[in-house]
C-alpha cells in the first residue's frame, strides 16, 4: 500500500459518505440515543442515501471501482438476510380480527408453514430498512475512503462526541438536573445523558471506550520520553478516564463491569509496554509501574467517591430484592426459557423481524406479574442473540454471524494487532457478548456506532503498511 494514501485529496465521493456518516453519528446519539420514534424516523429516511451512494461507489472510476466491488462478496450475507426479511412478508401467520370494537391480530398459521414468515409485514420491513441503511452507511466507508487520516479523525470524533455526552451525563447525574437539563422527559427513569435507557449507554460507552484505549497506545507507538505527554496521548488520556466514569456513574451494573474490563485490560497491556520499554533502556521497572498503578488506584477512589449515590442506590436495590426472596436472575431465565419455546416451534426462519413482542404472546397470553424488578411487559427477550433466533430463527442469526465474519476473514493477525483495530474489535467483542444478557441492538446510536467501528477498524487495517517479516 503506497504511502499516497496519507496526502491525496478526499474526492467527492469520500467527503460526501464521512458527512453522512458523520451526521448519523452525532444525530443518533444526541436525539434521545435514537430511540425515540421521531429520531428512528430521521435516521431511517437520512441513511436511505446510504444506497445511492453504495452504487456510486462501485461506478467510480477503474480502480477504485474495482476495489469496491471486490467488497462485494461482504454484502452476499447481509443481502441474503434481507431476502429472508422480504421472502416472510408475503406469508403471513397473523391475521387482523375485529372483537369489540377492537382490531387485535390473531394467530392464523401461515400458508406455507415450512418458509420464512412473519407477524407484521409493516414491522419486518420497518426494521429492516432501519438496519439496512445503517449497515450500508458504515460499510461505505470500507468501499470509499482511501485515507487512514480521514477515518482515523472519524475514530476521534467518536470518542470525543462520547466524551462530551459522558461529561454532559454526569453533570446531569451529580446535579439531579433530569433528562436533558429538564428540557424533556425521558420515558424510563433509568436514563444517563441522552440516553433513555442507562444499559444502551453502557454499551455505547464500551465502543468508545475500547476506542478511545487504541488511539491511546497508537500514541503512545509514535512518541516518546517527554514528547508523549506533550502529545495528543495526553487528551486522550483524559478521555478515557471520563468515559471510563461514566459507567459506574451510570448506575448501571453491567456497564460498571464492562468498564472496568476495559480498564483492567488496558492497564494491563500499559503495564507490558511500560515495562518492556524500560529493560530494553536498562532503566529500573518499579517507578514507572508504580506511577501508573497510582494514577489508576486514584481514579478509581474518585469514581467511587463521585458515584458513591448512585452506586449505593443500585446496592440497596439488589439488598431489598434478596431480602425479598426475589432472584436478581430468576424471572430473567424464565423469560430465556419461555422465549427458547418460541424458537423452537419455528426454529429455521423464525417468527419475522421485529415479532418477538406479539410472538411472545402466544407462550404468555398476559403480561408477567406487577412485582417484576423491572417492567411488566417485556417488548424484547432482554438476549439480542435469543432474540434474533426467535425472529429469523437459525438460518438468519446464522447470516447475521456471517455478516461479521465474512469481513474479518480477508484480514492478517498482523494487521488485526494494530491498537486503532484491535481495541475498537475488542469493545464490538465485549458487547456481543453483553447481547446475551441485554437488548443493546435495539438502540439506534449504538448500531449506528457499532457498525461505523467495526467497518472503520477494518478499513484502517486494510491501508495499513504491514512491517516486512524479521530475518529468523
Amino acid at each position: 500500500m503506497s504511502h499516497s494514501h496519507e496526502s491525496h485529496r478526499l474526492t467527492w465521493l469520500e467527503k460526501t459518505v464521512l458527512v453522512h456518516v458523520t451526521a448519523l453519528l452525532l444525530f443518533s446519539s444526541w436525539a434521545f440515543g435514537g430511540n425515540i420514534w421521531w429520531a428512528r424516523l430521521t435516521l431511517s429516511i437520512w441513511a436511505s442515501l446510504s444506497l445511492p451512494l453504495c452504487i456510486a461507489a462501485f461506478f467510480q472510476g477503474r480502480s477504485r471501482g474495482r476495489h469496491a466491488r471486490r467488497k462485494l462478496v461482504w454484502l452476499i450475507p447481509p443481502a441474503l438476510y434481507a431476502a429472508l426479511v422480504v421472502a416472510s412478508t408475503f406469508n403471513p401467520s397473523f391475521a387482523e380480527a375485529f372483537i369489540a370494537g377492537t382490531t387485535l391480530l390473531a394467530h392464523t398459521g401461515a400458508a406455507l408453514p415450512a418458509w420464512p414468515s412473519t407477524v407484521s409485514a409493516e414491522q419486518s420491513l420497518d426494521s429492516l430498512g432501519f438496519g439496512a441503511g445503517l449497515y450500508l452507511a458504515a460499510f461505505n466507508l470500507a468501499v470509499v475512503v482511501r485515507s487512514r487520516r480521514a477515518l482515523y479523525f472519524l475514530m476521534i470524533l467518536i470518542c470525543g462526541n462520547a466524551l462530551v455526552l459522558a461529561v454532559v451525563g454526569t453533570v446531569q447525574k451529580l446535579s439531579a438536573a433530569g433528562f436533558y437539563f429538564g428540557a424533556a422527559t425521558s420515558p424510563n427513569t433509568k436514563f444517563f445523558a441522552t440516553f433513555i435507557y442507562y444499559n444502551h449507554w453502557g454499551a455505547f460507552m464500551v465502543l468508545c471506550l475500547a476506542t478511545t484505549a487504541g488511539l491511546l497506545f497508537n500514541q503512545a507507538r509514535h512518541h516518546r520520553g517527554r514528547d508523549l505527554w506533550q502529545s495528543p496521548f495526553s487528551a486522550a488520556l483524559v478521555g478515557f478516564l471520563f468515559i471510563a466514569i461514566s459507567g459506574p456513574l451510570s448506575a448501571s451494573r453491567a456497564a460498571t463491569v464492562m468498564s472496568a474490563l476495559l480498564v483492567a485490560v488496558a492497564t494491563g497491556h500499559a503495564l507490558f509496554r511500560l515495562a518492556a520499554a524500560r529493560r530494553r533502556t536498562h532503566r529500573p521497572v518499579w517507578p514507572a509501574v508504580t506511577t501508573l498503578l497510582v494514577v489508576v488506584t486514584l481514579t478509581v477512589a474518585a469514581v467511587g467517591w463521585l458515584g458513591f449515590r448512585g452506586i449505593s442506590e443500585r446496592y440497596h436495590q439488589t439488598q431489598e430484592a434478596l431480602a425479598q426472596n426475589q432472584s436478581l436472575w430468576g424471572e430473567r431465565l424464565d423469560v430465556y426459557a419461555d422465549t427458547a419455546e418460541l424458537v423452537q416451534r419455528q426454529p429455521l426462519f423464525g417468527w419475522g423481524l421485529n415479532s418477538y413482542d406479539i410472538a411472545f404472546q402466544l407462550i404468555r397470553e398476559r403480561s408477567i406479574a406487577a412485582n417484576r424488578q423491572y417492567e411488566n411487559h417485556y417488548a424484547t427477550a432482554h438476549n439480542d442473540w435469543l432474540q434474533s433466533l426467535a425472529e429469523t430463527g437459525i438460518i438468519g442469526t446464522a447470516l447475521l454471524l456471517l455478516t461479521l465474519g465474512v469481513p474479518l476473514a480477508g484480514l492478517t493477525w498482523r494487521k488485526l494487532g494494530h491498537p486503532v483495530v484491535a481495541y475498537p474489535l475488542l469493545g464490538l467483542g465485549i458487547v456481543l457478548l453483553y447481547a446475551l444478557i441485554e437488548f443493546p441492538f435495539s438502540c439506534g446510536a449504538f448500531l449506528v456506532t457499532f457498525w461505523v467501528l467495526f467497518f472503520t477498524a477494518l478499513r484502517k487495517a486494510e491501508l495499513t503498511i504491514e512491517p516486512p517479516p524479521q530475518a529468523p
